[in-house]
């Protein structure tokens, strides 16, 4: 055992059991410190703390089983912090219960009114929190498992980060990565399940990104750069599972997601917002749905519900104040969907099954509306005038509509086929052009 105590005005106390190895080596400079270590049932703990300033304070838990399982527990941790009125607290618990249980806590604070608390419990956990001053920094990491990994690094103001992993239940190769630099940012993490890995990223002004995963397989990735940028995640299911990739560059970014059972996907590649003043809602219910797409412009707004099994969404929106509502229910419904421009609206409704849907909508002031019901439904839509107005309504079977509105201004064209099998192809070129089919 090697004690080493330096101390001030400050109280170092560190209690370990002579029954197992353990080290302990505690250096306090100025006053007002507080170190307490107390490794209970050590095996092969070891604690480093440094603090150098006023009002710091730390204290070290560890315990382990290492003699009632298989492997050796090996718990560690080192705290150095520098500045005024940090605090870090971590405490580690191994039972031993796995072939090579191991808890490490690293935590670096330099600068004020930081505050840092780990609580880890099982095999494998990692933490490491490195916070350099710049602001209000808090962070708080509970871990509870195997094989869970929790990185934290915030530079600049007021970031609080929140991380718990498998704590509140359910864990397993559980990872969260975040880090923050800029000016409000707050990151909040929870994970339950197995295999699950959350990267958030941000850097701007007033961040927010809150994730929530529940199930198998989860993946959820956040970038945000910019102003104002939101991002909510939240995946609940079952089965091997859900992923989700966003990429916020620009100001006044919203991005909202919730994923409600097995294997669905938002962005296959990623789903980036790269504009100013977007906006996207992003809701999946069901199996094996797909969204995939970009957002890019200013004032869009981008609205995606998926209702039922195998659905597909691919999105690109650019432009400016252009709106689209895209809801697919039941079973293989799917939807090609480009938009740019100036003011022009879209909605989509598929409720059916195996219908398809591909549109491209250019120009300004521009409005389309399809609804498709039935089964294998197909809708090409081509709209790159102005002040155009296409309305397509099928509730069939193997029914197909074309419409193109190419060029002028003030076209209309209203298509609705209850047949089955029927065929409409409407071209319209110039200006306030009608037409109108129903079958």
């Amino acid at each position: 055992m090697r004690i080493k105590l330096m101390t001030g005005a400050a109280l170092a106390l560190v209690l370990a059991s002579p029954a197992f190895a353990s080290s302990s080596t505690v250096t306090q400079n100025s006053s007002s410190h507080t170190a307490v270590v107390d490794q209970t049932g050590s095996n092969a703990s070891a604690s480093e703390i440094l603090q150098d300033g006023t009002e710091n304070s730390a204290t070290v838990t560890q315990s382990d089983g290492a003699s009632v399982g298989p492997g050796s527990a090996h718990n560690t941790s080192e705290i150095t912090q520098n500045g005024v009125l940090n605090t870090a607290d971590v405490e580690q618990v191994n039972t031993g219960g796995a072939s090579s249980p191991e808890n490490a806590s690293d935590i670096t604070q330099t600068g004020d009114d930081a505050t840092a608390l780990v609580y880890q419990e099982g095999s494998g956990n990692v933490s490491g929190i490195d916070q350099t001053a710049g602001g209000a920094e808090s962070a708080d990491v509970k871990q509870a498992g195997s094989g869970n990994t929790s990185l934290v690094n915030q530079y600049g103001d007021g970031g609080i980060v929140t991380v718990d992993q498998g704590f509140t239940g359910g864990a397993n190769d559980s990872s969260s990565d975040v880090q923050q630099l800029g000016t409000d940012g707050t990151v909040t993490v929870v994970q339950a399940g197995e295999t699950q890995t959350v990267i958030v990223t941000q850097d701007g002004v007033n961040s927010v990104a809150s994730t929530d995963q529940s199930g198998e397989n989860n993946t959820a990735t956040v970038a945000q750069s910019g102003t104002d940028s939101v991002v909510t995640v939240i995946q609940i299911g079952s089965g091997i599972g859900n992923s989700v990739y966003i990429d916020q560059t620009g100001s006044n970014s919203t991005f909202d997601s919730n994923q409600d059972g097995s294997g669905n996907a938002i962005g296959a590649a990623a789903f980036l917002q790269s504009a100013n003043d977007s906006d996207a809602t992003l809701d999946q219910f069901g199996f094996d749905n797909t969204i995939s797409g970009s957002q890019a412009g200013i004032n869009n707004s981008l609205n995606v519900e998926q209702i039922g099994e195998l659905n597909l969404a691919s999105i690109a929106q650019s432009g400016t104040n252009n709106i689209m509502n895209v809801v697919q229910d039941l079973t293989g419904n799917e939807a090609l969907l480009t938009q740019g421009g100036n003011s022009n609206e879209l909605g989509l409704s598929q409720a059916g099954t195996t219908n398809g849907a591909t549109i491209t909508q250019l120009g300004t002031d521009n409005l389309a509306e399809v609804e498709q019901l039935g089964t294998d439904n197909v809708v090409l839509i081509n709209q790159t005038g102005n002040t155009g107005l296409i309305d397509v309504y099928q509730s069939a079977l193997g029914a197909y509509a074309e419409v193109t509105q190419a060029g002028g201004s003030g076209n209309e064209a209203f298509v609705t086929q209850n047949s089955d099998f029927a065929v409409s192809i409407v071209s319209q070129n110039g200006s306030n052009n009608f037409a109108s089919i129903n079958q």
